[in-house]
């Protein structure tokens, strides 16, 4: 489907060139052929931040992200009572016994607490401490359970008291420890109340060595008295059943009692076992770094609706220059509880918001770094009165101090959160601050990498309970230090800890390091071979001057991580990242913590790609081939996660050139497709991702590509010798690249399956356009790439297929699709994408109103006739098997000889053999040919009887023999099978030396079955 971008009444321009004079000439009327949608009485998403632009164009495709599909967060947490991040759904996660289990917002609630009969007294003199800094004084230590104790106490209460007290200024603190390795403490709950007693309640213990600190701070030398009991949870944990998560269509069930509002919940699951940012029992942050990121990737908007202009929004198109003393002003009513906006296109303008008391609410300030751009500023509020507020426009550094220059203004007031579903829909109303997939649900897990562990322990229940698709790591360690937030030692435990949460089926996405350094590699998570390491740009494209990149880190195994992988938008530090606040404060209810705020970093730039990541997994789910589809969540294993990181990288595009003038102190070199140890394979393109694994290129759905010749068949109907379909098909499409950012695309991208013949494709640019195309220096350079869609690399690395540069503007590249590959008797159908990307345009760079028109030919013609599928050599394996009887008593010893007579020498050298022994008799392992059991689901058992080769045919030795006795119990008097023996080829030949034969069936049963019959206990004999 097409948007129109802006309406007839809105005329946005934006565009101001002065190549040459120094003197501003007219703006020149944007030009857009896809874009982003305009809705809702005047509010367009041109308005928005840069990240909704982009993302308009893969919610055009229909890709949103889906409220049964979850993403993720190891951080500081959460704080759904954000409307963008909430409501939450009442479900909390917690282990128990060694199992996830799904409970409320208290585990503790549903149990009575019991004392256990375990308390603990220590007393001693604290003090002096300072204002200034605080020195800590171990009370005791102590172990659960204690050395009287069998089990280990629930939870414990704890107070500390000490005389002089806090109404005479002495001030301690009181913080509990769990020990996690020799050296290192973990700090479990701290009572800093300034007040007199500490007091600790509920705090859930586990088995191992506690200690509790006194913290001194402002305070005399004092006497201590600290008091602690234990206590047992008794009765049943009262859990949810994981498949009442969701309803029958799949929307997320309300289970919070009582003061959730009516709408679908975003945040459905709340992890927090280590209390490092906060110790709520339900969504909250104690830091707000994870809100932010939360609200990257997939907030809904909610909270950032602007009202239409019959309800006060104001459309201004001012197309003015700010001189000393000028300044734009804007009127308009909020009501208390919702927000207030402005926004505006323009270039070193500084934008403001004033309460009806006159307080300022917010600034926010734009100076472009590309004269030929005008970039989209915006400030807002919560509105918390209601009343008159006032929106300005003024020069950058204050109206006295700069020039400015304004083209376009929306301000107003926001709708109220609970009258809108903001971008979740497409039904909803287009909102100012949104993620990249804004109905995607979310799962936070508190704290770092102690929550990648846990996270790494339950990853397959994370998947199957919260159909949880990926999961954003904006932390990380640099010098020693992490970024982001502080956190806990992250090291090759982590890494492993990463490979797991693949293996469960999940994408880990990190952020790669905040370094300031030019030569570094990245640091753990991102370093982790299976994740997507993400290093920061600028608006347009640029790599932060803080990003990580450059020198590879060493592995486990002495070798150098590849890293990093891609680039996305995490801001510069005088140009940030707007999106949601959160909060820890414990009286403010939903729809109370509604504001925004800007940051700047890798951690930015890590959410930005793992909502990518999530778009890409639904049309993959949804949309793509059988080849390369995704299965259910909890389906879903470490080859379907390479597969859906392999696209987020293929469809990146370098930008050694269009975006040279804007790296900061790294800059990137072009490598045609490969990895740049700076910006990995490129800037992700959301658009082009979903494009690949839904776009059949034969029979194009993308809005980014129209058909100018129609293709008569798909390369699967076509027929070598006529009878079934054409030989040959072919189809010319067209689409635009540009650099024009966000709104232009910088890839066009979609599949192909075929089988059995040649891929022709070729891509040329038949113009350019836009308002700075007379600029252009030269032929427009695009690259041209087909990957294998079903085979990425060993980490998910893009595997090309076949590649082509075109520096002049035009390129083609050819395919051989398998036609020697059989499946079932035919060729194979083998998936491609197929991704043209542009690379230059002489004279100009990104922020440039420049577009290349491109026109790309496919053709398909079939193998030839000729070709058979390969002979398929099998094991062909025969034998027998023989035991001593038919009839046996309990307790009874049956003699059993399986015997191989013969199988396929030019498929294995030798083969191993085992036989089935049925449930309730047991193998004696001491005597005969065994070499080990196996215990088998069905309560069977599988014997392994050792290797038999060709040399051993025909002898002795190719029997093996054991001893299995039978069942003795009175109850065990029935009819019994053994069998049939298995025979596995060891180390069998794959037939690569030539196309004829290939390796058929490796493993054959042989020998047939026998039945014996147990017929009472045993005789004692």
């Amino acid at each position: 489907m097409n948007f129109e971008y802006l309406s007839d009444d809105y005329d946005l321009e934006r565009r101001t060139f002065v190549k040459g004079i120094g003197a501003t000439a007219g703006a020149a009327a944007l030009g857009l052929s896809a874009g982003t949608g305009a809705a809702h009485g005047g509010f367009h998403a041109g308005h928005a931040n840069f990240r909704v632009q982009e993302a308009q164009k893969a919610w055009a495709r229909g890709y949103r992200g889906r409220a049964d599909r979850s993403i993720g967060i190891t951080d500081s947490g959460v704080d759904a009572r954000h409307p963008d991040l909430g409501p939450w759904n009442g479900v909390r996660a917690t282990p128990e016994d060694g199992e996830l289990v799904l409970t409320g917002p208290a585990k503790s609630d549903s149990r009575s607490k019991v004392e256990s009969g375990r308390t603990l007294e220590a007393s001693g003199t604290a003090g002096p401490g300072t204002f200034a800094g605080s020195d800590e004084l171990v009370i005791t230590e102590f172990d659960v359970p204690g050395s009287e104790q069998d089990d280990p106490a629930d939870v414990l209460d704890a107070t500390l008291s000490w005389e002089p007290n806090a109404e005479n200024g002495n001030d301690l603190e009181l913080r509990l420890d769990r020990r996690v390795s020799e050296d290192e403490w973990r700090e479990v709950d701290t009572a800093a109340t300034a007040g007199h007693p500490e007091t600790m309640s509920d705090v859930e213990l586990g088995t191992g060595r506690y200690r509790f600190v006194a913290e001194q701070f402002k305070n005399v030398t004092c006497q201590y008295t600290l008091e602690a009991t234990f206590f047992d949870l008794q009765g049943e944990l009262e859990t949810f059943d994981p498949d009442g998560l969701f309803d029958a269509d799949g929307t997320p069930q309300q289970l919070l009692p009582g003061d959730a509002p009516a709408a679908t919940p975003k945040t459905i699951g709340w992890f927090n076992e280590s209390n490092r940012y906060t110790d709520a029992d339900r969504p909250r942050d104690g830091d707000g770094h994870g809100s932010h990121c939360s609200s990257i990737m997939a907030g809904s908007g909610r909270a950032s609706v602007p009202k239409p202009a019959s309800e006060g929004l104001v459309k201004a198109k001012p197309r003015t220059v700010l001189t000393a003393g000028d300044f734009l002003e804007y009127e308009f009513e909020a009501e208390a509880g919702t927000g207030a906006f402005i926004s505006a296109f323009g270039d070193a303008i500084e934008l403001a918001i004033e309460g009806p008391d006159g307080r300022t609410l917010d600034v926010s300030t734009v100076v472009s770094e590309d004269a030929s751009t005008f970039d989209n500023n915006i400030a807002e509020a919560p509105a918390r009165t209601t009343g008159t507020y006032t929106a300005y426009v003024r020069p950058a550094g204050g109206q006295l101090a700069s020039t400015g220059r304004v083209q376009t203004v929306r301000a107003g007031p926001f709708e109220p959160h609970t009258e809108t579903a903001g971008d979740r829909d497409d039904g909803g109303d287009p909102a100012v601050h949104s993620g990249i997939a804004p109905d995607a649900a979310l799962v936070g897990i508190e704290s770092l990498s102690d929550a990648t562990v846990s996270l790494a322990n339950f990853a397959g229940e994370f998947s199957d309970y919260f159909n949880m698709r990926a999961v954003n790591m904006s932390w990380g360690y640099v010098g020693g230090l992490p970024l982001g937030s502080l956190g806990g030692i992250a090291g090759f435990g982590t890494v492993e800890a990463i490979k797991q949460i693949a293996e469960g089926g999940i994408l880990p996405v990190a952020a790669a390091g905040n370094s300031y350094t030019p030569a570094n590699g990245n640091g753990a998570p991102a370093v982790a071979d299976e994740a997507i390491s993400v290093v920061s740009t600028g608006p347009l494209d640029g790599i932060s001057s803080y990003s990580s990149g450059g020198l590879g880190a060493l592995d486990e195994d002495g070798g150098t991580y590849l890293k990093p992988d891609v680039t996305a938008p995490g801001g510069y530090d005088n140009n940030e990242i707007n999106a949601a606040l959160g909060e820890d404060t414990g009286d403010a209810g939903y729809g109370d913590v509604r504001d925004y705020v800007v940051k700047a970093g890798t951690s930015m730039a890590s959410p930005y790609t793992c909502g990518t990541s999530t778009l890409v997994a639904q049309a993959m789910e949804e949309d793509a081939p059988e080849a390369i589809a995704l299965p259910e969540p909890s389906e879903t294993d470490i080859e379907d996660v390479k597969r859906l990181k392999q696209v987020v990288l293929a469809t990146a595009t370098e930008t050694a050139f269009t975006a040279a003038p804007y790296h900061r102190a790294k800059a990137p070199t072009y490598d045609f497709g490969g990895r740049d140890p700076y910006e990995g394979y490129g800037r992700v393109n959301p658009d082009a991702a979903v494009d690949a694994v839904s776009n059949d290129l034969f029979a194009p759905t993308s809005p980014a590509l129209e058909v100018e010749d129609v293709a008569e068949a798909t390369p699967l109907e076509t027929d070598d010798d006529g009878d079934g379909g054409p030989e040959a098909v072919s189809t010319t499409l067209g689409g635009t690249l540009g650099l024009d950012v966000p709104q232009d695309s910088r890839a066009l991208a979609g599949y192909v399956e075929a089988k059995g013949g040649t891929l022709e494709v070729s891509a040329e640019v038949r113009s350019l356009s836009g308002g700075n195309q007379g600029l252009a220096k030269g032929d427009a350079h695009i690259d041209l790439f087909v990957y294998d869609a079903e085979s990425p690399g060993p980490n998910g690395e893009p595997t090309v297929a076949a590649s082509a540069m075109g520096m002049d503007g035009s390129t083609s590249l050819s395919v051989d699709v398998g036609s020697r590959e059989f499946e079932g008797g035919e060729a194979r159908t083998k998936t491609y994408y197929v991704v043209a990307k542009l690379v230059n345009v002489p004279g100009v760079v990104t922020g440039y109103d420049v577009q290349a028109q491109v026109d790309m030919d496919l053709s398909f013609e079939a193998a030839a006739v000729d070709v058979e599928p390969p002979e398929e050599i099998d094991l062909n394996v025969a034998g027998s098997r023989a035991d001593d009887g038919s009839v046996f008593t309990g307790g009874q010893t049956d003699l059993v000889r399986v015997s191989v007579e013969e199988f396929n020498d030019e498929l294995a050298g030798a083969v191993e053999v085992s036989d089935r022994v049925p449930a309730g008799w047991s193998v004696d392992e001491e005597y005969g040919d065994v070499e080990g059991t196996t215990d088998n689901d069905d309560g069977s058992t599988t014997v392994v009887l050792g290797e038999v080769s060709t040399d051993d045919l025909g002898s002795d030795a190719a029997t093996r023999r054991y001893f299995a006795q039978a069942p003795e119990g009175t109850d065990d008097t029935g009819r019994y099978t053994f069998g049939p023996a298995t025979a596995t080829a060891v180390e069998p030949t794959d037939f690569s030396d030539g196309p004829d034969r290939e390796r058929g069936s490796t493993e054959e049963n042989f020998g047939g079955t026998d039945t014996n019959t147990v017929v009472g206990p045993s005789t004692g004999t």
